[in-house]
């Protein structure tokens, strides 16, 4: 069944796609989403079951940006806002069979055993004074060896980017990844120095007031957040309907469709903005765009498997109050990446009497990890996880979402690829791309790109 012809059509629900078709939609431009799902918002997901709200992808952002805050904004009628508990400001780092607090102040620092007297000194020197880096492209590691030292980047880097990138650091390039870092690295000696003086630069570019502070949720869950944007679309939403086909036309693009109960559906429009995670957009663009579509099938992207899972108050000895443990690169037997006590950061996630942990799985370290059925992933993280927390009985609620290609790796000559293929895809007029393949992996960095698509999509009309 053919369409009307439609002005914008956005080619998939994540949140990306999501933020550029409801700031069209807000700007009254005829749009379009389509999405192969029955539901919006890609991995962010939620679910409640059993008393529990389980987080399926993403479990917290902090509004850093602009456009986001804009977002919640704007939403608040229709989701809440949910600060994180102070028991969250606690982390910590799995090292040598146990669990130990990142320290937060240099008082805790010194006494700190998460480091060695040698890497606290070293670590010292580097954030005092440390050799900058050069114009060119280089790893996390890298950056983090010449400030502060093989230690620290062996233990803390490596576990922080585990749980933000679920990546390796010696491929991850910095100026991909951070590039507000990488372009402080190249300027200034003294981390101390510039860190200090960053209040005062702020403060000559003018100060916005923040609404939101430090970690949040939404009291639905996350997923919630995607509903909304979803609901905000009306009829210029249309779920279960997964695009099969692209052909490029004078007047713009024509879509081939197939809904759930397998018809074909044709829709056209004259402005395309794929949406898609970048293998999927490849699949469709590579046929006309064989440029585009190899650099997109180029670009890797880490597996991740998370777990919720929930146990009985008295089953579990250890206290987990905090934001939960990460796990460094040098800790190569213990298989896990990272566990947030989810009931202790956001309580509102949990039920009375029970204790509700995530467990992540994967990433680069273990990329074949979605060959594993459920009960091996469930014997993995109970296996590691009975002693450490004083785990006595047996989960009453076991939750498993497998993503096969979750995160982007932003690997060294990222930012040179990316710019490869933004070229490319400029040679066909009306097509424009969003993803979290492109400028960040995070929701502030999907939500930021999604409204400057949709503001050089008004602008041009």
């Amino acid at each position: 069944m053919d369409q009307s012809p439609r002005d914008v059509i956005v080619v998939g629900g994540g949140i990306s796609g999501l933020t550029v078709a409801w700031h069209l939609a807000r700007a009254g431009v005829g749009v379009t989403l389509l999405e192969a799902d029955h539901e919006v918002g890609g991995c962010m997901r939620s679910e409640h079951r059993d008393g529990f709200l389980l987080e399926k992808g993403p479990f917290n952002v902090i509004v850093r940006d602009e456009s986001f805050e804009e977002l919640l904004t704007s939403l608040s009628d229709q989701v809440q806002v949910v600060a994180a508990s102070k028991a969250a400001r606690a982390r910590y780092i799995y090292r040598n069979g146990r669990l130990i607090r990142v320290p937060t102040n240099p008082a805790a620092l010194v006494s700190s055993p998460l480091l060695s007297f040698e890497a606290k000194c070293r670590l010292l020197r580097g954030v005092l004074a440390s050799r900058r880096g050069s114009d060119a492209d280089y790893t996390i590691e890298d950056f983090a060896v010449r400030r502060l030292g093989q230690e620290v980047s062996d233990t803390l880097v490596s576990a922080a980017i585990a749980g933000i990138l679920a990546g390796d650091i010696r491929k991850l390039s910095l100026r991909a990844c951070f590039p507000s870092i990488w372009s402080f690295d190249r300027r200034a000696r003294s981390p101390l120095a510039y860190a200090l003086g960053t209040p005062f630069r702020k403060k000559k570019g003018g100060k916005r007031s923040r609404r939101w502070r430090g970690l949040v949720s939404i009291d639905r869950g996350l997923g919630a957040l995607a509903e909304a944007a979803g609901k905000d679309l009306g009829e210029g939403l249309v779920t279960g309907c997964r695009v099969e086909a692209l052909s490029l036309r004078d007047n713009g693009f024509g879509l081939t469709c197939v809904d759930d109960g397998g018809a074909a559906r044709s829709w056209s429009c004259r402005r395309l903005v794929m949406a898609l995670p970048a293998a999927d957009a490849g699949r469709l663009l590579g046929t006309h765009l064989p440029e585009v579509g190899s650099i997109l099938d180029s670009i890797v992207s880490a597996p991740l498997v998370v777990l919720n899972l929930a146990f009985k108050a008295p089953d579990v000895g250890h206290p987990m109050q905090g934001f939960g443990f990460l796990v460094p690169h040098n800790e190569p037997d213990f298989p896990l990446m990272g566990v947030l006590w989810a009931d202790s950061a956001f309580p509102h996630h949990g039920r009375v009497g029970h204790r509700l942990i995530r467990v992540f799985i994967g990433g680069t370290r273990t990329p074949e990890v979605l060959s594993r059925s459920d009960d091996e992933l469930l014997a993995t993280a109970s296996g590691a996880l009975r002693e450490l927390l004083q785990i006595t009985g047996e989960p009453t609620l076991v939750d498993v979402c497998r993503y096969p290609a979750a995160i982007p790796q932003y690997h060294l000559g990222y930012v040179e690829k990316i710019e490869r293929l933004r070229a490319a895809a400029s040679s066909v007029n009306g097509l424009h791309l969003a993803g979290n393949y492109l400028e960040g992996v995070s929701i502030n960095d999907c939500v930021r790109l999604g409204r400057r698509v949709a503001r050089e999509i008004i602008d041009a009309r």
